[in-house]
Parts: structure tokens; sequence; C-alpha cells
């Protein structure tokens, strides 16, 4: 590995985890090796084997590809985040804490700045604990048309493992402490939802009482989402907006801009990211998202007009379905 590709590793890898110490104890677990030869490895007396980057690159993921080749062009390198949320390997659940711990890391950053273009009901904003079967659901989808099983099961008999919802939960909590957040909707985020349940209930897989519960959660979580946008805060005090487009949104879109850490990120197959920390790709996804927000109106502390119309539409759009 080149000289400035190496130094390049090292500066990923220290904004990977912020924290020496932390970073230090990490790596002596991972790499099995004493506390001095880390420090070594670190202060650059010493160089990180390839086989050493190899593992490092894989658990932090750092992509390598951006360290040797993508330093010097314009390329977007993005990762897929394959999530397995049923029968998930330690390997990826340490990987998602370390995402989960570098959001946390921005907390309360007076730059920090998240932004979501949202076609489809957002889990960032759906606490798992609270909505638990319209959670599962989205899963169950998953489940369903991605998942690694033989046989799909019967919605009443999906038991979740618990670090399906203690990770969103987390990230939820981690994006609140960020300084400025702001979310954009298509006219419909309930509708394709109830579409997908309804489905479901006719092919046998859900019971109409199901279906029935989750409604009910969908009408808690719009009076949650109203009260969000009415305050324009999170519980945190930290500022939340909500816009509504006229404009169809093909994908979900999103990325956290801070002065320590950046990422941008494609919703791909229900649930699972394409994500890249290359700063090359946080602009264009930052102008993507400013960009529709001029065909947005928006639903947030001001606009209250605007805002009834948007929540009693969602309402509506549940009760023809009773």
């Amino acid at each position: 590995m080149k000289s400035h590709s190496y130094k390049l590793f090292l500066e990923t890898l220290h904004l990977k985890v912020p924290d020496r110490r932390k970073l230090v104890v990490q790596l002596m677990d991972l790499l099995c090796i004493e506390k001095e030869a880390v420090y070594r490895r670190l202060r650059q007396e010493v160089a990180f084997s390839f086989s050493e980057i190899e593992l490092i690159a894989k658990n932090y993921n750092i992509s390598l590809d951006y360290i040797i080749g993508g330093r010097h062009t314009d390329d977007m390198i993005f990762y897929l985040r394959d999530y397995d949320f049923i029968n998930t390997p330690s390997s990826y659940k340490a990987s998602t804490q370390q995402y989960i711990d570098e959001i946390a890391a921005v907390k309360d950053a007076p730059e920090s700045e998240v932004g979501f273009a949202a076609n489809s009901l957002p889990l960032t904003l759906l606490e798992s604990r609270i909505y638990k079967n319209i959670h599962r659901f989205i899963v169950y989808k998953w489940l369903y048309k991605y998942g690694k099983c033989e046989k799909i099961p019967l919605f009443s008999d999906l038991v979740l493992p618990e670090h399906v919802s203690y990770f969103n939960d987390l990230y939820m909590q981690a994006l609140m402490h960020v300084k400025y957040t702001y979310y954009i909707f298509p006219e419909d985020i309930v509708g394709p939802l109830l579409k997908d349940i309804s489905y479901f209930v006719l092919v046998g897989y859900i019971t109409q009482e199901e279906e029935e519960e989750m409604k009910k959660e969908l009408f808690e979580w719009l009076n949650y989402l109203e009260r969000l946008a009415m305050t324009g805060k999170f519980p945190t005090g930290n500022r939340i907006d909500f816009f509504v487009t006229p404009l169809s949104i093909e994908t979900g879109y999103s990325y956290l801009d801070s002065t320590n850490y950046k990422v941008a990120a494609f919703k791909l197959f229900n649930l699972n990211n394409l994500a890249s920390a290359n700063s090359n790709s946080i602009p264009h996804v930052e102008a993507w998202l400013r960009a529709l927000k001029k065909s947005s109106i928006e639903i947030s502390v001001s606009g209250e007009l605007q805002r009834r119309k948007f929540f009693e539409d969602q309402r509506q759009l549940l009760e023809l379905k009773n």
C-alpha cells in the first residue's frame, strides 16, 4: 500500500473510532496483539500487515477500493450493508453497533445535519417497542421477499431476535442527538404499507385481527408524528422539520453531514442500505434532497393548514380500509 494510501487508511480508521483509547482496546481484541504493539502501529513506527489491514477494513467497513484507487478520482464508492435481520452473524452485529456508535459520536455537534427522503414508513421514526406490530411487519415483508428461509412463517409465528429491536431503537435515539434533521415525505406515506398488509391478509399470512392491530398502531404513530411536526423538536430539544412533496420519491435517500463523520445512503431491498462515507458522495445526495425540497411544502411548526391536511389525508386512508 502506498504511503499516501496508508496515511488515508489510518485517517479513516481514526474517523471511525475517534476515541483513541477505545480504538486501542478494540484493535487489541481484533488483532490479538498487545497494547504497545497497537500503539506502535498507530504511531506508524510499525506498519499494519496486509492481513491486519484486511481484517480492520472488514470490521470497520472501510473501503480499500477507495483507499487505494479512489482517492484521486471522482468516483463515489458505495458498499452494501447486506444485513440479515433474522439470522445475523456476530460480525454483522459488531459492525452495526460500530455504525451506530459513529452516529452517536456526532451527538449535539453544532453543524451536524441529517436529511431523509422517505418513500415508505421510516424506521428511524418508528420505535419498535411501541409500534411493535408495524415494525415486525416491515421486517416480515423483507423476510418474505429477500429472507433466506425455506418456508415463510405466518406473521403470528414470527419472533424477531432481540437485537433487531435493540439496534433499531438505538439508531433512532442516536439520530435524535443530531443538531438538525429533516424528512421529505410523499403525499401518501401510509397507503403503500396498507396495500402490503392487505396483500398478506388476502394470501392468508396475516389475520384480519392482526391487520386491525396494525391500523391502530398506525393511528398512534400518526399522532406521534403530528406532535413532532407541531413542535419541530425531538425530546432531546434538537430541531426536526417535515416536508411533503407531490413528486414521487423513487427510493429512500439519506445523508449525515458533520465535522467528524459523514455518510450517504440509498435504501435497497426494503431495509438494506447502499452506504458511502466517501466525501464525494455527500454533496451529491445533499444537493438532490435540497432540490426535492423546492417542490415540497413544509408542514412543521408554522405550516398549520398544510400539516392538518396531510395528517387528515393519512388518517382517512386508514378509515377507508376499515
